[in-house]
């Protein structure tokens, strides 16, 4: 399990201390957080205080393995108000990465190094423009990303590539159509790949 800087400040702030399980690890900016404030964060094998990180509004949101992250590149008023309403039904975690466009390539490694170890079903991705966040999420082989353009472009990109990653550009967005889009991936639950679809990768992976 890894810990971000906010599970940490609102474990002491429920339980006046940081004990964590053994083997848990620590984001940098949870380091630097401990660091800052001079709170020793202990080990124990004992099970820890359930982790939880704030959503949008401020409302608490569990932050348990299988749940889908998410990372907004800026003050996306509207859309973090839908993932605060969709948190309400389904694990959503925040990344701990400032939210910046210039950060779009740390969150998105935090994501996979997430999935691929199993701690996470997928992410969202809230940005102001797609490309970027597409191009580098589908160079990470544990992630599949799509643009969520509409319900029916979330649809296929669940059904042919089994996305587990959902690129949403909030400016071109209503809160509602944000919603819309959120409720229909976190419905998909987990997303594995057919034996077609690891074949047609595998093929393109030794591409130019």
């Amino acid at each position: 399990m890894i810990y971000t800087a906010r599970q940490l400040e609102d474990l002491h702030r429920s339980n006046g201390s940081i004990v964590l399980p053994y083997g848990a690890r620590l984001t940098p900016l949870a380091t630097d957080w401990a660091r800052a404030k001079k709170i020793a964060v202990g080990y124990s094998n004992v099970e820890a205080p359930k982790a939880t990180v704030k959503s949008a509004s401020g409302s608490m949101a569990d932050a348990g393995e299988n749940a889908l992250l998410w990372w907004c590149d800026g003050p996306c008023g509207a859309a973090k108000a839908a993932v605060s309403s969709q948190a309400k039904e389904t694990s959503l975690a925040l990344i701990d990465v400032p939210a910046d466009a210039k950060n779009i390539v740390k969150a998105i490694k935090h994501l996979a190094t997430q999935v691929k170890s199993g701690q996470a079903n997928g992410g969202i991705f809230l940005v102001q423009t797609g490309a970027a966040a597409l191009l580098f999420a589908n160079r990470c082989p544990s992630l599949r990303a799509v643009l969520g353009t509409c319900l029916e472009s979330v649809e296929q990109g669940i059904q042919l590539v089994a996305a587990n990653v959902l690129v949403i550009e909030y400016p071109y967005k209503t809160l509602s159509q944000v919603k819309n889009l959120l409720g229909r991936f976190a419905r998909a639950g987990q997303r594995p790949m057919t034996d077609d679809l690891k074949q047609q990768l595998q093929e393109l992976s030794s591409c130019g």
